[in-house]
């Protein structure tokens, strides 16, 4: 009917009042009565009551030092001080006893439940093998469902149909099961867990254990997808009924994130080759040999589509005398911010390439030659007013160009190019930093 906390509260009070109504009906024993304090001090340590005492310690003490000056004689006086000490002390010793015990109740208490985490662990994991090594049906199963599973994840090469076909995988396997593939960390209980433990968390009941209690799921299970032993994702699993999945399908889930992980792997490994083969390691442009395959591309759909195609080529004046004067990485800052020139003057359907050395290109679908003469004088202008500025020092630098058209000037991608060379070169001879067309 009453709580622990309130009978021990009604108990200090009584205790406290009949003691104080003795010290009114019989002030002549006061000194005798008043040590009978200590019995609510005594009374709360045994109920194991942290608070209380300390509100009763600072009105006993009030009562202690209101005796004492009322105490007609100096050695009542001194009496009522020494025995308001000692029950002040009482409780003060008292409260350390408490704390003293409630520490070590603590450490053992953390001792158990680490104790009963690692049975609960190595049970489960003893559970796991058993069942695993019982299960040669289910071992052959897994084999086909692997290998199948290999070859559907390893002939893509796009990482979100990656994680699309391991979701359908997974959801074929495991039926009525909610699978997703979650990048990075989000706020998701489990995903944090499994980013916690750096590898697959299971929860068997959600509904007893508190890190996932109000949650969307009663049993989940989630699985690092790691490309480069770097978290790529997380695979998710989520069932509505408790013990939906055990430590065996763990450890499959475990297996088909692997495989995943491998063609991720692959692709990006595949997208770096490509990267480097098809782009200039300094200026970050296409490359000269994916240049001349995308302009006998566009040339055959300009041809198709009887479209027009320029092409512009051109050069930095004076580079030879710049590296000279500035030094090899001021030559390279040179090139780098002229290539972002020039792809900041380039259309989404516009190629821009480095064609060797000092000299890059630029591919114009659907450009007359008007067009690229006009876009060319516009680069060289904003090439021409650039500081350039290398560790605090403006330099300057400026280009000649060369345009050729499709199909004025030329048919094939050796003619454009070589009418653009040409040209380049005949504004460098009549010049330099100007366009010839």
């Amino acid at each position: 009917m009453f709580d622990k906390r309130f009978v021990t509260l009604l108990g200090s009070d009584v205790l406290f009042a009949v003691l104080s109504l003795l010290l009114v009906l019989r002030p002549e024993q006061a000194a005798v009565i008043f040590p009978f304090y200590g019995l609510l001090f005594l009374w709360t340590h045994f109920r194991g009551e942290s608070e209380i005492p300390v509100i009763f310690s600072f009105l006993v003490g009030f009562v202690g030092l209101v005796l004492a000056a009322r105490a007609p004689v100096p050695a009542d006086q001194g009496a009522f001080l020494i025995e308001t000490a000692g029950l002040v002390s009482l409780n003060f010793a008292l409260g350390l006893h408490r704390t003293d015990a409630l520490r070590e109740q603590r450490v053992r208490q953390a001792e158990r439940y680490a104790l009963e985490a690692g049975i609960r662990d190595d049970q489960r994991d003893l559970d796991y093998y058993r069942s695993y090594q019982a299960s040669a049906g289910t071992q052959i199963r897994l084999r086909r469902d692997l290998t199948e599973s290999a070859k559907s994840l390893g002939n893509t090469m796009n990482a979100g149909e990656v994680h699309s076909r391991l979701v359908g995988i997974l959801s074929t396997r495991y039926p009525g099961a909610r699978v997703q593939v979650l990048a990075g960390a989000p706020a998701d209980p489990l995903v944090d867990a499994a980013a916690k433990r750096k590898g697959p968390v299971l929860v068997r009941d959600s509904s007893i254990d508190e890190r996932f209690s109000g949650g969307a799921f009663r049993c989940g299970m989630a699985v690092p997808i790691k490309v480069n032993r770097q978290p790529a994702g997380y695979l998710t699993l989520e069932a509505d009924k408790p013990s939906a999945f055990g430590p065996e399908d763990v450890k499959t889930v475990d297996l088909f994130a692997t495989l995943a992980s491998l063609s991720l792997e692959n692709i990006q490994l595949y997208e770096q080759i490509h990267e480097q083969a098809t782009h200039d390691p300094l200026t970050q442009l296409f490359s000269h040999k994916a240049f001349q395959q995308r302009l006998q591309e566009e040339l055959l759909r300009s041809g198709r589509s009887q479209t027009p195609l320029s092409f512009i080529l051109c050069d930095v004046d004076h580079f030879k005398h710049y590296n000279d004067r500035y030094g090899h990485q001021a030559g390279d800052h040179l090139l780098r911010t002229l290539a972002a020139i020039l792809s900041s003057f380039a259309r989404p359907v516009d190629f821009a390439a480095r064609y060797g050395g000092e000299e890059f290109c630029l591919i114009l679908p659907n450009f007359v030659r008007s067009e690229a003469v006009d876009l060319a004088n516009r680069l060289r202008l904003r090439v021409e007013s650039e500081p350039f500025v290398f560790q605090g020092h403006n330099t300057r630098a400026t280009l000649s160009l060369g345009v050729s058209s499709f199909p004025q000037d030329a048919t094939s991608p050796s003619q454009m190019i070589r009418v653009a060379d040409e040209r380049m070169y005949r504004a460098k001879s009549g010049g330099r930093n100007q366009v010839v067309g």
